[in-house]
């Protein structure tokens, strides 16, 4: 499978704005991948749920299914 691009960007895009608001500190560049990873797997998992209709039963799916979205494509 190959990975996403336009998704990948986005991620170390967000991670680039996030380090800049903190103030560019050094020696914290995983830790903002980490941060912006997370919010657009939040983004997209919810995002499912919502074109799902909201059922209650399917968050942990919809949480899984956009880490592997942002894993691979």
């Amino acid at each position: 499978m190959r990975k996403n691009t336009d998704l990948a960007e986005a991620v170390r895009n967000t991670a680039y704005f996030l380090w800049e608001q903190d103030g560019r500190p050094e020696d914290r560049a995983f830790h903002y991948w980490l941060k912006a990873k997370e919010m657009h797997q939040r983004q997209l998992a919810y995002d499912k749920w919502l074109a799902e209709g909201t059922p209650q039963e399917r968050a942990e799916d919809n949480w899984r299914a956009a880490a592997g979205e942002i894993e691979e494509k």
